[in-house]
């Protein structure tokens, strides 16, 4: 995860929006604006990532034949 793009552009982005409220430059609600849209880019990336990861393990799973095993029908007792 630390090696991924977005979560370093994310860190980059939080720190940038602190940095800018504690200057003066950016106003509370931008800043949390700010840092709560990077937040949710980290878990939305995270969460494509897995579900592509799920979607090829399905198609692999559905491309794999199995054999069937039949099994003996049983025969009913008369009574």
């Amino acid at each position: 995860m630390l090696k991924s793009k977005t979560v370093w552009t994310a860190v980059a982005a939080i720190i940038a929006a602190v940095g800018g409220y504690f200057t003066g430059e950016l106003e509370m609600a931008e800043m949390l604006q700010l840092v709560v849209t990077s937040g949710l880019a980290v878990f939305l990336r995270m969460g494509v990532k897995k579900s592509e990861v799920a979607a090829d393990a399905a198609a692999e799973a559905a491309s794999t034949v199995v054999p069937v095993v039949k099994k003996k029908a049983a025969k009913k007792k008369a009574s």
